[in-house]
């Protein structure tokens, strides 16, 4: 699901803002107003600035990421899923506390932020948006059913109901808050400063049950596709493809064998990492990056290599201390062509990009 926005990152000092073009905010003078003078937990900070010739709105994401990027690399597990429903929840509270018009909420994952320290989410108030709040929310929800963590039935379960009563329900909203509270787990009890603990309850295990997804599939009539796998970069040379042409052929086993996949080539310890699936992401987050260097100033989601149709190319995922391509700065965002032993800075490393079609590489 893609939004007809045009927006961007813009750095200023060490705040980050993302920049949204509008044409006359003046028209909305008085939810622009409520905006700027009420700080609210889930709605972005925003203002209204001239950049010369637009008109523009400027919200503060400082380091919270996209959430269409934040769930490509993890998948919604029912505590990441509680909280970004606490925040859906709050951003209506706060629209509905500043008498403003939920309409003009923009709930594309692109245009949704998340802190991936605690996994809140800070949503976009676009004065003058009016794109239908419903179906928006439709969306979102579809959008996190793609990307939920099927081996978490809690999760499952959990995003199944308040689609239901997100769609169902007169009261969506209310409904919403109360079928999350009842997921949310009760603080311990304390008695003369002992907390009071419950034994488990064990429940039998149900053997050959539907999965999740197959059942949700079901229901949604395939209103959403499966995730899609990421993209394999080629791994076999043209020599490696004449040893199955010609399986009756003697060949010497001590021949080098040739890698033709681009990799990332440090300048440090020159340690090669291949490229060997698209997007590929470099962070700190281990376990949920393709290449995570330990002990440097790298955000946990840094920098994602993906495909364009000229070729390769590398974007900053809004990071704190910034990318760079052969000395320049990267503008988080945007997308920057890569060619063959490039230098891609990423916080204090760097690293040599190597396409793999010009230099193949030996191992």
């Amino acid at each position: 699901m893609k939004t007809d926005l045009q927006g961007r990152y813009v750095k200023e000092y060490l705040q980050t803002f993302y920049v949204l073009p509008f044409p006359s905010p003046s028209e909305h003078a008085y939810k622009l107003r409520m905006l700027e003078n009420n700080r609210h937990e889930a709605i972005l900070p925003v203002e209204a600035v001239s950049d010369g010739l637009d008109n523009i709105y400027r919200y503060a994401v400082g380091g919270m990421k996209a959430m269409d990027l934040v769930f490509r690399t993890l998948p919604i597990d029912i505590d990441r899923l509680l909280t970004i429903l606490k925040s859906f929840v709050a951003v209506f509270e706060e629209v509905f506390e500043l008498l403003l018009d939920p309409d003009d909420l923009v709930l594309e994952p692109e245009c949704v932020f998340i802190n991936i320290t605690d996994y809140k989410a800070g949503f976009i108030y676009l004065p003058g948006y009016g794109k239908g709040v419903s179906k928006q929310a439709e969306g979102f929800f579809e959008y996190m059913l793609n990307r939920v963590d099927y081996d978490d039935k809690k999760a499952v379960t959990l995003l199944y109901d308040c689609y239901i009563l997100m769609m169902k329900e007169e009261k969506g909203i209310e409904a919403l808050k109360e079928r999350i509270e009842k997921e949310t787990p009760a603080p311990a009890r304390a008695i003369n400063n002992e907390k009071i603990f419950t034994e488990p309850v064990t429940r039998p295990r149900v053997l050959q049950s539907p999965s999740p997804e197959t059942s949700l599939k079901s229901w949604l009539g395939g209103r959403f596709r499966k995730k899609k796998e990421p993209e394999k970069c080629p791994m076999v040379s043209e020599a490696e493809k004449g040893f199955d042409e010609d399986p009756g052929e003697t060949v010497l086993l001590s021949v080098r064998r040739q890698e033709w996949s681009p990799c990332l080539v440090n300048t440090e310890n020159e340690e090669k990492t291949v490229i060997d699936k698209l997007p590929f992401v470099i962070g700190s987050l281990s376990g949920h990056t393709d290449l995570a260097p330990k002990g440097r100033n790298v955000s946990r989601l840094h920098a994602e290599i993906r495909k364009t149709e000229k070729g390769l190319a590398i974007v900053d995922l809004n990071s704190t201390n910034g990318s760079k391509l052969n000395g320049e700065t990267l503008i988080p965002g945007e997308v920057y062509g890569l060619c063959t032993n490039d230098r891609i800075g990423i916080a204090d490393l760097e690293y040599i990009y190597k396409d793999g079609v010009h230099t193949p590489m030996t191992v």
